[in-house]
């Protein structure tokens, strides 16, 4: 049986993602994620794949030179430290939203209801309700990603009531007060689709673009906060990068007491707006 050394292997699958103007790295993160090898493994020792390995590995390079991310072909996803299922259906989580949650996890205590508004694979409500054991409702307008949102939960074991529904709709519905509100909704407007990352393009659109340059989804939540949020609750959201200053300026103008925070990500970018709640 014929066996193939993974070190030549990755060579060339680093030469055919870079001819395609992809980061040479996948073809090492490909390796390790198909077949869980560890970094060190792979440097150190020389480790072989059967026939067949090696032909899903290749096929895993093709699609990668297509732009297809890397958690479509691996199905799946780490997010804080957790092994979360994806695939096309669902947004792939970032690393930016790790930060949206452990923002709040400063502010979400044992027994808080806390709502995740457009749940997608469902990472923010799974992880805050494992870290923090609130009660957590997790709402998404597409079927399809609750599908996958409830697949990861069940698999984590987490406590999410799982709503579908157009934004905050199915919390007013079931007149729930909230302590904590999180949301990573789409926000990107139709206009910036022709610079996007041609990987990004691969998740739903349902999960990428919104009207009004991108601000619709958050104003409409901004509108509703009185029906739904109770005094001295916490608001954070995940924003665009140059989103920042419009909807300070939003909250402001229907809130005037409330003092919004804007915090950056790990590339120094404006990525999570959070304020604390007061009529």
């Amino acid at each position: 049986m014929a066996h193939f050394n993974i070190k030549s292997l990755i060579r060339e699958g680093e030469a055919e993602l870079t001819s395609s103007g992809e980061p040479a790295i996948g073809a090492t993160f490909l390796m390790m994620d198909l077949f869980q090898f560890s970094k060190l493994e792979i440097m150190l020792n020389d480790q072989v794949l059967t026939a067949e390995q090696a032909d899903l590995y290749k096929e895993g390079i093709m699609r990668l030179k297509q732009h297809e991310p890397l958690a479509h072909i691996t199905g799946f996803q780490m997010f804080y430290d957790r092994k979360f299922y994806v695939d096309h259906r669902v947004l792939v989580p970032r690393q930016e939203t790790e930060e949206l949650v452990a923002l709040a996890l400063n502010y979400i205590k044992a027994h808080h209801t806390v709502a995740d508004i457009g749940t997608g694979s469902g990472v923010i409500a799974i992880t805050a309700q494992l870290e923090s054991h609130c009660n957590m409702y997790a709402v998404d307008i597409s079927r399809d990603a609750l599908h996958v949102a409830k697949r990861n939960s069940d698999h984590l074991k987490a406590d999410v009531t799982w709503l579908a529904g157009d934004l905050l709709a199915p919390i007013r519905e079931r007149n729930i007060k909230l302590d904590v509100l999180l949301s990573n909704p789409p926000y990107i407007a139709a206009h910036e689709r022709d610079v996007m990352n041609k990987t990004a393009l691969f998740d739903p659109e349902l999960a990428l673009f919104a009207e009004d340059s991108g601000l619709a989804l958050y104003k409409r939540m901004i509108d509703s906060l009185p029906e739904v949020m109770n005094n001295n609750g916490f608001v954070a959201f995940e924003i665009g990068h140059n989103q920042a200053s419009a909807l300070v300026a939003y909250i402001h103008q229907k809130y005037e007491r409330i003092h919004v925070d804007v915090h950056k990500d790990i590339n120094g970018c404006d990525r999570i707006l959070s304020f604390t709640w007061c009529e």
